[in-house]
């Protein structure tokens, strides 16, 4: 199986703080997924593809202080950040380890394997959700919280956010990444040889001002993603125009206009 390093996002400072922006919105969606999964207090939880640590403090929450949460990335400027962050919010029960979590060893099964946005960015998700399975105790849950991004659209018509939801699809993909894995979770579980998974799927919608959120999702990632748009001959940096591009969005969807963002989609089964 290939090793869970294929972020093709990058994990430079302003990716890192890009996902914690990203998380203010994505997390109460995650959390909802997780509660319907059976994530309660006490458990022992393997974060895969922690990252900034988002969904590592998210389940602290969730387990409490008797708890554990074994977060892990391959990339140690992730690690690093996800550590300063856990210990400016005084979370003793979560540590972080450096590397593959397929490859690694642990000292004790866990009751749930969870990740979110990583299953994506990797070749074979159901050879790593097979693997992923080893740490798991009988009975343990297999979670993951993926994206489908053709769910991304308009009503009316805003020109410039669908040109946008194109423009990173294009980049994503371009990279080698899945834009569309969400919606085929059910079948990357059963190929992994679990049973057929529980789904749950949410989007982030406004309408008028309040679409200022589904926005700043789009905008964000186009923010640190440029380069690579510019490098793989997606768009040019005159065509985005950064400096206006929230405020050009905003002016097309009016005061009525509705933005729903990517299909944020939920998947647990039990092992």
């Amino acid at each position: 199986m290939p090793a869970m390093d294929g972020y093709v996002l990058g994990h430079t400072d302003a990716e890192l703080k890009r996902l914690a922006t990203q998380a203010r919105l994505i997390d109460p969606i995650t959390k909802r997924f997780l509660v319907s999964a059976g994530i309660k207090k006490g458990m022992r939880i393997l974060d895969v593809g922690s990252g900034a640590g988002d969904v590592a403090i998210l389940l602290a929450g969730l387990v409490g202080p008797k708890g554990e949460i074994v977060g892990t990335d391959p990339a140690r400027t992730a690690i690093g950040a996800a550590e300063k962050r856990a210990r400016a919010s005084s979370l003793g029960n979560i540590t972080f380890r450096h590397g593959d979590p397929a490859a690694m060893t642990f000292d004790k099964p866990f009751d749930a394997v969870v990740g979110r946005y990583v299953l994506q960015f990797i070749s074979d998700p159901s050879a790593a959700i097979a693997r992923l399975s080893s740490h798991l105790h009988p009975g343990g849950v297999m979670f993951f919280h993926e994206l489908d991004w053709a769910g991304a659209r308009s009503s009316p018509t805003a020109p410039t956010y669908d040109r946008v939801c194109g423009w990173i699809m294009r980049t994503i993909e371009g990279g080698g990444a899945q834009i569309r894995l969400g919606t085929h979770l059910a079948s990357v579980f059963k190929r992994a040889g679990l049973s057929e998974p529980t789904l749950r799927l949410e989007s982030v919608i406004g309408s008028g001002p309040a679409a200022i959120d589904a926005i700043h999702l789009v905008t964000d990632l186009v923010a640190t993603q440029l380069p690579n748009m510019e490098r793989m001959g997606v768009v040019k940096a005159s065509e985005v125009a950064l400096h206006s591009l929230t405020e050009r969005i905003l002016a097309e969807v009016g005061a009525d206009g509705t933005l729903i963002g990517r299909a944020e989609v939920g998947a647990w089964a039990t092992v």
